[in-house]
Parts: C-alpha cells; sequence; structure tokens
C-alpha cells in the first residue's frame, strides 16, 4: 500500500506499508513522478514507512534507483520507520548506495523528524507537517 499527497508548498507526504510488490513500486514512481514534476525546484519530503516492515530484495534495489534518479531534485527527505530492523537496515543501505545521505535521513523518533526537515520548511510547509505527525501518533 502507498499514497503519495502533496498540500503545500515543496512538501511531498509519502506512506508506504507491507506488502509491496513490484507492480505497486511501479504505480508508486509513476505517481510520484507526476507529484514532484509539479512542484517547480527542489522538494522536501516526508516519508512514513511505521506500516513496513521488510522490502524484498528487487523492491529495496528500485528504491535505491528511485532515490539515485530524484537526487538533484532532493532539498531534503525524512524517513520515518518503526521497530523493524531490517527495514531500517534496508533504509540505510539505500541512502549509501544512492549517494544521498546529506539530505536524505532515517528517524524513529517523530520530534526528531520534524527538528531535522523543519529547519528546511516554510511556515505552512512546517504547520502541515506537524499536521501530518500528529495524524500518525494518533492511529
Amino acid at each position: 500500500m502507498h499514497k503519495i499527497d502533496h498540500q503545500v508548498g515543496r512538501l511531498v507526504e509519502i506512506t508506504v506499508a507491507s506488502p509491496v510488490d513490484a507492480a505497486e513500486v511501479q504505480e508508486f514512481v509513476r505517481e510520484f513522478m507526476a507529484v514532484v514534476a509539479r512542484i517547480p525546484g527542489k522538494y522536501v519530503g516526508i516519508v512514513d514507512l511505521l506500516g513496513a516492515y521488510v522490502f524484498p530484495p528487487a523492491i529495496a534495489e528500485g528504491l535505491i534507483q528511485l532515490l539515485s534518479s530524484s537526487s538533484p531534485r532532493v532539498e531534503r527527505t525524512a524517513l520515518l520507520i518503526g521497530d523493524s530492523e531490517i527495514l531500517a537496515l534496508q533504509a540505510e543501505r539505500a541512502l549509501r548506495a544512492a549517494n544521498s545521505e546529506d539530505h536524505r535521513r532515517v528517524f524513529r523518533r517523530p520530534e526528531e523528524l520534524e527538528a531535522w526537515l523543519g529547519e528546511a520548511l516554510t511556515i505552512p510547509e512546517l504547520a502541515r507537517l506537524k499536521l501530518v505527525l500528529a495524524a500518525r501518533q494518533a492511529q
């Protein structure tokens, strides 16, 4: 399952939950590219992976390719993960492989994500991020 949303400014909101198959990855890439194409310049992303546990190897490789191809457009992207150690390793490996550790980071604590991502956001974008994180914590 995935969801991509763009409500304000440069902030792109993404949710991905397990299981994810190859067909869904292709659909995700198309939707993601369409959303990002509507944003002039660089974008800031929040990726909610709290409902994801592990990605099959082919899906993880697809993630690396997507991260690599979108890198020039990224100002910052924060990945919020849960307790899955395997997913944490996969996410960190994907960021290293895509040479994007400078502008993409993995977080387990929403408040740390908010602080880091908030440095790059406008006031309306930060307000939206706070709403997104609050809604996620309420679930």
